[in-house]
This record gives structure tokens, C-alpha cells and sequence, in this order.
């Protein structure tokens, strides 16, 4: 009963913290919009002061600013967005269902990217441990780690699209087209989980149960792959979580870079359009 009782209060307690988070990101992203010189209706044509007039009584942007505030939560905490001020006649949740998809398969592509290349490194460095191998394997994971998305993004795109012409620009040629963003979004996680197996597994090898295995004649692979290896997986699992949350976010720049039409893109230009 306790046990049920203790899960219990870590899922309040996470819901409580997860909703405080919302609640502040909402309440800073809406005044630092409002703070913001001009306004969605701001053009190099100015409109007609009664359109203007019209334009935000329809949006009741003409309220006053703690009003504003009030609805904006109010629709926020029910998933109504209202309409889109730069795409006349649309909704905002309609326009996030549409470009979901998008980034989402990109976000897969990338998380399953990063363990086919994080888990025969980490395997490799901990089989080698201070080996030349592992040296050049920490070489490699150290670049990963130390190049921010967007920097190799456009690394990626000067080298292969533009001087090689490997790739095209563009979300034209799938699936070659996902190959950079891709590449530029796993490039991090890959590294950090590298690290992370190679260190868990080094642990585990020293197990006496790993000892008891060999001892019976199981041969080395079948050791580390089948009975080492899933010793990794609760950490791994743990980190997956917030990476994916951090993939999402990262390919907000990344999309931008290769104009691939997802959430990403889309809100980068919903911040040049006060959307």
C-alpha cells in the first residue's frame, strides 16, 4: 500500500512542477510578445487606421493588457489557440496538427540515429578501455558534444549541399532530404550517450555475475550484448526522455536552417510575424 501511495506522490509531485513550468513559459513567451515593438498587423504598408481598428477588435487585441492575459491562459489551459494572424482563416491547432508530423518523424529519424551510433561506440570504448581505440572513440565523442546543432547544421549544408552537392536544400527529396537535420540533431545525444554506455558498462563488466557467465563458457559477445548490455538500458531509458524533449527544441533552429516545414519553421516565423 505504501509503495502505490509513494508512486502516487511522485506523479502529483511531477504534475505540480510540470504545470508550474507551463504556466511560467506561457506567462513570460506572452509579455515578452506583447513588449515587442509593432504588432501582427505591422506592415511596410501601413493599413488604414479602421482596418487596423477592425483588424484587432476581432482578435480582441484592443482589450487591456491583463485581459488579454486572462483569455490567453483561459484558451491556453483548453487547447484553444484561436485563429492565426499571419494565415488568415486558420487555426493555430490546425496549423501545429499539420507540421507535427513533420517534425516528429524528424525527431525518431534523429533518436534512432544517435543509438545506432552511441551504443557500438560506447560498447567499443568499454571493451577497449584505455586503448588507443577508446582514445580515438573519446576524440570523436568530445567533437560531438561540442558542436551546437545549428553550428554543424550549417557545417553540413556548406559541405554537402553546397560545395560537394551531395544533398539538396529543401524538404523536396525525402528521404534524402532528412540525411543533415537529421545527422545535425543526433550528433549530441550520440555523444552523451556514448559516454553514459561505455561508463555503465565498465560497472557491469566487473560483475560477479558477468564473471560466473564467462566461467561457464559463454562467449564474449553473447556476455556484453545479451547479459551486460541491458544493464545500460534503465539510464538509457531515463535519458531518452528529456533528450527527446531536447531534440524537439533543438530542431526549432535546424528546421529553420534546412526550410523543412515543420513546428520548428513555423514558429521561427511565427515570431518574425508576431503570430
Amino acid at each position: 500500500m505504501k509503495r502505490y501511495s509513494d508512486i502516487t506522490f511522485f506523479v502529483a509531485r511531477l504534475s505540480v512542477a510540470l504545470l508550474t513550468v507551463a504556466f511560467i513559459v506561457a506567462t513570460v513567451t506572452f509579455f515578452l510578445m506583447r513588449s515587442i515593438p509593432g504588432g501582427p498587423f505591422t506592415q511596410e504598408r501601413r493599413l488604414p487606421p479602421s482596418m487596423e481598428t477592425a483588424l484587432k477588435a476581432k482578435y480582441n487585441l484592443g482589450d487591456p493588457l491583463h485581459r488579454q492575459y486572462l483569455d490567453y491562459l483561459v484558451d491556453a489551459a483548453r487547447f484553444r489557440f484561436g485563429m492565426s494572424y499571419h494565415n488568415r482563416g486558420r487555426f493555430v491547432g490546425e496549423l501545429i496538427l499539420q507540421r507535427l508530423p513533420v517534425s516528429a518523424m524528424l525527431g525518431c529519424v534523429s533518436i534512432v540515429l544517435a543509438l545506432a551510433c552511441a551504443i557500438p561506440l560506447g560498447i567499443i570504448a568499454a571493451l577497449r578501455k584505455s586503448r588507443e581505440c577508446d582514445r580515438i572513440n573519446a576524440i570523436i565523442v568530445a567533437l560531438g558534444a561540442s558542436f551546437p546543432s545549428f553550428i554543424l547544421a550549417t557545417l553540413l549544408l556548406y559541405i554537402f549541399s553546397y560545395k560537394l552537392k551531395y544533398f539538396m536544400t529543401g524538404w523536396n527529396d525525402l528521404p534524402r532530404s532528412v540525411v543533415l537535420p537529421a545527422i545535425a540533431l543526433a550528433a549530441y545525444p550520440a555523444a552523451f550517450l556514448a559516454r553514459m554506455i561505455r561508463g555503465q558498462l565498465i560497472e557491469v563488466l566487473k560483475s560477479d555475475f558477468l564473471r560466473t557467465a564467462r566461467a561457464k563458457g559463454l562467449g564474449r559477445a553473447r556476455v556484453v550484448i545479451v547479459h551486460a548490455l541491458r544493464h545500460t538500458f534503465g539510464p538509457l531509458l531515463a535519458y531518452l526522455g528529456p533528450q527527446a524533449a531536447g531534440v524537439l527544441t533543438g530542431s526549432f533552429v535546424v528546421e529553420k536552417i534546412f526550410k523543412i516545414p515543420g513546428l520548428g519553421l513555423m514558429f521561427v516565423e511565427s515570431i518574425s510575424n508576431r503570430d
